[in-house]
């Protein structure tokens, strides 16, 4: 474990070479706008699975005018291997090297991520003010350990460790088809580490999705996106926020490969997610339309 862990921090310590001595993010891919370019562009996020994510469909958002980045950070050429203490720092440049481009001046970014990038959409949304919006499917309301095999965080700022919940003790041979929704529940009620390690998301500068799964054998989106809504509450988030939690369905909104959830279910959460989703990008290009008159 220890052989592991130092190659891990060697890793990340390369990774943040990269980060300071390119002016280009080392893995990513942009797919600029067709035709009639909103005033809206996307940095799409993967989750646990790692590599640039493959399964946001670019051709058609780009189709009805949004720009989109998508961004890997581990599992790829030039990042880690393992999803822990993954620099937020790599995430700023992003954004940055997005707003640079000369055809989207003056557009809004909107981060986009699901499961565990649904975690951290949140995470950056609520540090870096040049994030407008958020889109967040199945997501984390808090910061939880790497998936490393290591007691670390998932994230580090500056260096250190962004507070977490550790994993909680658990037989993990009794874990099959990916339902760690179990490991995840016992995590939560660990409220002393809960509560230093949940996202501030009344931070986020502009509107939030929220989209989860009742029957998400993962992790409990629906629990944790509930958390996310009461924080905005509580702190009179002056944006707008919704959660659209859909009954049995699972952790991936999709019929065509299930965690969790019926065929029916998910079949309904992907129509009606993908329809909410294209309203909410919609929505928010039209209040940059119209700050800009």
């Amino acid at each position: 474990m220890r052989i592991i862990f130092i190659t891990s921090v060697a890793a990340i310590f390369c990774f943040i070479k990269a980060i300071a001595q390119n002016d280009t993010i080392p893995d990513s891919k942009y797919y600029p706008a067709k035709g009639n370019i909103q005033n809206v562009a996307l940095i799409l996020l993967g989750g646990s699975e790692g590599g640039l994510p493959n399964y946001y469909d670019i051709e058609k958002l780009t189709s009805l005018g949004y720009s989109c980045l998508t961004l890997g950070y581990f599992q790829t050429k030039n990042t880690p291997d393992r999803l822990e203490m993954i620099p937020v720092e790599y995430f700023e440049k992003a954004i940055v090297d997005l707003k640079s481009k000369p055809e989207l001046k003056n557009k809004k970014i909107v981060v986009w991520g699901g499961s565990k990038g649904g975690e951290l959409a949140l995470l950056l949304a609520s540090k870096y003010k040049q994030i407008n919006g958020v889109i967040a499917a199945v997501p984390s309301s808090v910061v939880f350990q790497g998936l490393g095999g290591n007691p670390v965080s998932s994230w580090s700022e500056n260096g250190k460790s962004i507070p977490f919940v550790p994993f909680a003790p658990f037989d993990y041979s009794k874990i099959v088809n990916n339902q760690y929704v179990e490991v995840y529940k016992l995590s939560l009620e660990q409220t002393e580490y809960v509560s230093k390690a949940e996202i501030e998301v009344e931070n986020i500068n502009g509107p939030v999705l929220l989209l989860a799964g009742k029957a998400d054998s993962m992790w409990t989106s629906d629990q944790m996106s509930q958390m996310v809504m009461k924080r905005l509450d509580s702190n009179k988030f002056p944006h707008w926020h919704k959660l659209f939690s859909y009954d049995n369905a699972g952790h991936t909104l999709n019929d065509s490969y299930m965690i969790g959830g019926t065929k029916e279910g998910n079949k309904n959460a992907r129509i009606d997610s993908e329809k909410r989703t294209l309203d909410f990008l919609r929505m928010l290009s039209e209040i940059n339309a119209s700050q800009k008159n």
